[in-house]
């Protein structure tokens, strides 16, 4: 059984902070838009952040108590980026640091 499964990863060229929320909205996502991120509510912890300002590149920090939910919450964030055409890798680690998943849009995984 799944205890906690980490998301890890890159996104290419990220979008505003404007157009990130409105592209999250556009997949369907309740999204929460606060002074340097963005939580999307109907996941079970996706937050976009850092963003604005003097704070460095924006980042994420997503997980979930299981990989079918991360699978599930990562593939729509993937989905939602890759109808943008913005160019991510998304890497799915289990609680042993394995690599369990891997979602991506024109990012093939390395060897």
């Amino acid at each position: 059984m799944d205890t906690d499964i980490r998301l890890s990863g890159q996104i290419d060229d990220w979008p505003s902070k404007t157009e990130m929320a409105r592209l999250m909205e556009s997949a369907g996502f309740s999204v929460y838009v606060g002074r340097y991120s963005i939580r999307l509510q109907d996941c079970e912890h996706f937050v976009f952040q850092e963003y604005g300002g003097d704070l460095g590149d924006p980042q994420f920090d997503a997980d979930a108590s299981s990989l079918e939910k991360m699978l599930d919450d990562g593939g729509r964030v993937s989905a939602a980026l890759a109808s943008a055409d913005v160019r991510h890798r998304f890497e799915l680690y289990n609680d042993s640091d394995e690599m369990v998943g891997y979602l991506h849009h024109r990012w093939p995984k390395e060897k």
